[in-house]
Parts: C-alpha cells; sequence; structure tokens
C-alpha cells in the first residue's frame, strides 16, 4: 500500500513539473535557467525520498551527534537518485562535492578539560554542520573529531559559498569551560567529483563505490594540506599537487610532533 502511495506521489510531482514547464514552453519563456531549476527540483524530491529511507532506519544514526554514520554506499545512492532525474537525456555532467572536517587539536581539548567538553564540543559542531547543511546533504560522522559531508548537485564553486557559511557559523561560536570563552576551530579538505549522464545510464556500483575512496582519498590529502598552513581553514584537492601530497602529510605529522 506505501509503495503505491509512493507512486502516487512521485507521479503527483513530476507531473507538475512537466505542467509548469508546458506553460513556460506556450508562451515562449522556456530558459536555460529555468530548465536547470525544475530538474534540481526533481533532484532534490528524489534526494529527499533517499534521504528519508535512511533516516528511518536508526541503524545508520550516529547516536552521540544525531548525524548519519558512515556509509560506502552514499555516493551510489546519490548517483542512483539523479539517474533517475536525467534518464533519457543526453550528456549530462552531475557534480557531487565531498568535504572531510576535522577539529582542530581536539586531543589537547580531551586532555586539558576532559572527555564530557570534548563530547559537548562533538554535538555542537555537528549540530552546526547540520542546520547549516541542505536537507538534501549528507552529513555524517565519519569516526572521532571527523565529519564528512557530501553535497549533491553541487560544483566547487557553490560549495566554497557553504564553507564560508559553516566557517562564519564557528568562528563566531564560543565554548563556555571552566570560567573561559574558548574558541574552537575546524580544518577541512575538499574533492569534486563529476558523473558523466549519457543516453542509458548504467550504474556500476563497484566504479562508484571506487570513486568515492577516491573522493575520500582526495579530501584527506587536502586536509593534510589545511593542518599544515596553520588550522581553521579548507584547502580544495589539486591534481597539479598530487605528488607533494605525501610530503605535505609527512611535514605536518613532523611539526605535530614538535610542538607535543
Amino acid at each position: 500500500m506505501k509503495k503505491d502511495v509512493d507512486k502516487k506521489q512521485l507521479a503527483e510531482f513530476q507531473l507538475r513539473n512537466l505542467r509548469i514547464l508546458a506553460h513556460l514552453m506556450e508562451h515562449d519563456a522556456v530558459t536555460d535557467e529555468m530548465i536547470e531549476y525544475l530538474w534540481q527540483s526533481e533532484l532534490d524530491y528524489f534526494s529527499l525520498v533517499e534521504k528519508n529511507k535512511l533516516l528511518e532506519e536508526k541503524i545508520h544514526i550516529d547516536e552521540k551527534t544525531n548525524l548519519l554514520k558512515f556509509n560506502n554506499k552514499y555516493l551510489t545512492n546519490i548517483v542512483k537518485t539523479a539517474s533517475r532525474v536525467f534518464e533519457g537525456m543526453k550528456s549530462i555532467n552531475y557534480n557531487v562535492t565531498f568535504i572531510r572536517f576535522d577539529i582542530d587539536d581536539f586531543s589537547v581539548v580531551n586532555n586539558k578539560y576532559g572527555h564530557e567538553f570534548g563530547d559537548e564540543v562533538l554535538t555542537k559542531i555537528a549540530q552546526i554542520l547540520k542546520d547549516n547543511s541542505r536537507p538534501t546533504d549528507y552529513v555524517i560522522r565519519f569516526g572521532g573529531e571527523e565529519f564528512d559531508i557530501i553535497l549533491p548537485s553541487t560544483h566547487i564553486g557553490k560549495a566554497t559559498t557553504y564553507l564560508k557559511k559553516i566557517y562564519d557559523r564557528i568562528n563566531n561560536s564560543r565554548f563556555h569551560v571552566q570560567k573561559e570563552k574558548l574558541l574552537i576551530t575546524i580544518s577541512g579538505g575538499v574533492s569534486s567529483f563529476i558523473f558523466q549522464f549519457g543516453d542509458s545510464i548504467q550504474i556500476d556500483n563497484i566504479e562508484i563505490e571506487d570513486s568515492f575512496k577516491k573522493l575520500q582519498s582526495e579530501a584527506d590529502d587536502a586536509l593534510y594540506e589545511a593542518k599544515y598552513l596553520g588550522k581553521n581553514r579548507y584547502c580544495i584537492y589539486s591534481k597539479e599537487k598530487e605528488g607533494d601530497y605525501p610530503k605535505i602529510r609527512e611535514q605536518y605529522l613532523k611539526k605535530r610532533l614538535l610542538l607535543e
């Protein structure tokens, strides 16, 4: 019964978009911007359907932060969702941006102020990330003090607007502990993915999961660069620096050991 209701709602949703498009065509008012808007509308709808399925399964929720737990199939879900929208269309480039955040000097905070305060930091940072993300974004606790954000249908340009908002919110927040007001900062690494849809869409789950691993690896490299450059910033992965990242990681770890 529920499946029948979902199908009916879905048909009605798509029918509304078609009516809008027909009206625009009748009045010779169809523009590329409006077509993109309608695509985005459908994409957001499908994405929310997939997200709701995940949220209904409590096994996917991290109890401490109330964020999604890490799952290597998230990108596959996103691409499959997009494939429904773009099915039958020719040559569509679909952008996904991936961000990995890490709370700066979290072990120092834990050791100095205790794990209870550390948990407070984790939950507040998690809430800031969740509150400033779209319903269709994937806000994930990767592990420890690391958070992953997947931004569907988002290129690097739009992602930088999102990042500015996140950094503004966090840098304007203060944590109260032992009569102190602490500024807690985060570092971030950013990578991007483009999936090309053609006339016939064939989703290769293994290929997309490999792409997800690559996204994570690239974002992790960029994250280490942000840490090395002084923290409280983000860096975007650059293919031109591919050979430099192992050295950057090594130099940062040496630098951290000296400070400890």
